[in-house]
């Protein structure tokens, strides 16, 4: 009775699955001709039996899309996730929307107020991932024109310094940050690195610390304050931060390097190999 139980519920998710198999075929057959209402009454008929089916979630979505329905589409999208959280044409659809709308949405805001702060912002953000350096920074200074408190804008200006090895211009932003407002991650982290590269490592300790306070499980931030440790000779204080930020991101090679150096000078030798070959491993 078991075997038969067994064949029957293989017999009915083969069954079911051919059904999904052919619904599918045929609402991406009507979508590809453009009859997106066909597509999307195929897709809905289907849902009502079976609405765990991430893939017609997905195909629903698609046919949204192509009504130009992105709100509903997003709907479907996320319900697809909601079953399968590793569905590639989910994720993918969901980023194209998204991405659509927000530039939609950018669109009006520069329609409205062209020299709103935080247009100015988003275009240098844009900039900046563009690799686009010196436009990056104008933007910045004008959205800082604009609002010349933000915190967010300061902030990113610090970091663009940062990133160009200019340590002391990028004090100056983050320092203005802090005052403008509460103390947030980027600027507690930005100004420890940067306090690290001046050598003055008491400082950079503190806004270290500050920055994992703020966020404690930051692997980036537990790097730096063992980095900040290293540096000043303090071995001992910068191994449970390096061994900290290992365990969080398990491929920091610099943290691996860092923990050998420190156990090396602690005369922990065997820890030493060890971690010296973690880090190599991780360069192949």
């Amino acid at each position: 009775m078991k075997l038969i139980g067994t064949l029957l519920l293989v017999a009915s998710l083969y069954g079911s699955a051919c059904a999904q198999s052919r619904e599918l075929t045929e609402a991406s057959h009507a979508l590809y001709r453009g009859e997106h209402d066909r597509a999307s009454a195929i897709a809905r008929q289907y849902l009502k039996l079976h609405p765990g089916s991430a893939a017609m979630h997905v195909m629903l979505a698609r046919a949204e899309l192509a009504a130009n329905h992105p709100e509903p589409a997003i709907v479907e999208l996320r319900k697809a996730l909601a079953v399968d959280p590793r569905n590639v044409d989910a994720h993918y659809y969901l980023w194209l929307t998204t991405k659509t709308q927000a530039q939609k949405e950018y669109q009006k805001l520069f329609a409205m107020a062209p020299d709103y702060y935080r247009v100015h912002q988003l275009m240098g953000e844009a900039a900046l991932a563009a690799d686009r350096l010196t436009e990056a920074e104008n933007e910045f200074r004008a959205a800082l024109d604009a609002k010349p408190n933000s915190v967010e804008v300061l902030a990113e200006l610090g970091n663009l310094k940062r990133s160009q090895s200019k340590y002391d211009e990028a004090i100056e932003y983050y320092t203005k940050a802090e005052q403008a407002g509460p103390l947030n991650y980027d600027t507690a982290y930005g100004l420890g690195v940067c306090y690290t590269f001046t050598e003055e490592y008491d400082r950079a300790v503190h806004y270290l610390r500050e920055s994992i306070r703020i966020d404690p499980v930051s692997p980036d931030a537990r790097l730096a304050l063992g980095s900040a440790w290293v540096q000043n000779g303090k071995f001992e204080a910068a191994v449970p931060e390096l061994e900290r930020a290992v365990q969080l991101d398990p491929h920091m090679n610099r943290a691996y390097f860092l923990l050998a150096r420190a156990y090396q000078r602690l005369g922990r030798k065997e820890d030493a190999a060890t971690a010296l070959k973690k880090a190599q491993q991780g360069q192949e």
